[in-house]
């Protein structure tokens, strides 16, 4: 990543269940599976770098892989209105169109959620497809607290925040080798499908 790109602030953030993050931030795994909130019409990706917010009320172990249940106990219990802590950002290393339940399939070993979980988001709106990322994560060098505010609310996979983020002092979750080998199967079952559309 280019050192000044890399520095660069951050106003956008991804709502993810803080597990995810968790698992994310620990280098367990690179992908997440979307199709949006309720409120969106598809999901897009408008930027290649984001940083994640953490969402709490929503994850169910039932719901989870067992390898991950422990890692969900382990999580605090916060309310979603309560304090915005950021403690992580994401660069688009890759992101793909999943519109079959064997593409679907053939993911399951690299990301947290159960197979039915990930296929019943398959099935929501059936003529929209999964967008599948594949995210290179860094850690924050220190969290960064904002305050809840209303329009961070609802059913949306996007947050536009009002005061931007520094990334300066960030450090990649795993180095190259080690994100390069953790992704290489990732992206032997990604291989062939039609890549998803990507902001800037």
């Amino acid at each position: 990543m280019d050192p000044v790109q890399y520095s660069r602030p951050l106003m956008h953030a991804l709502k993810e269940w803080a597990v995810a993050v968790e698992a994310l931030e620990r280098g367990e795994t690179a992908l997440v599976v979307r199709k949006g909130g309720i409120r969106e019409k598809a999901f897009a990706v408008p930027k290649t770098r984001f940083l994640f917010f953490k969402g709490y009320e929503h994850q169910r172990a039932d719901q989870l892989k067992f390898a991950y249940h422990g890692l969900l106990r382990s999580i605090p219990e916060r309310r979603d209105d309560g304090p915005v802590i950021f403690t992580s950002f994401a660069e688009v290393y890759g992101a793909y169109e999943v519109s079959e339940a064997e593409e679907l399939e053939a993911l399951d070993p690299h990301h947290v959620w159960t197979h039915q979980y990930a296929e019943s988001r398959l099935k929501w709106r059936p003529k929209k497809p999964l967008t599948v990322l594949v995210l290179r994560t860094y850690l924050l060098p220190e969290p960064v607290e904002f305050e809840y505010r209303a329009e961070y609310g609802g059913c949306k996979s996007w947050i536009e925040l009002e005061e931007a983020v520094s990334t300066a002092g960030s450090r990649p979750v795993l180095e190259d080798t080690a994100f390069e080998e953790l992704v290489r199967p990732t992206l032997g079952a990604l291989e062939g499908l039609a890549p998803a559309p990507v902001g800037r």
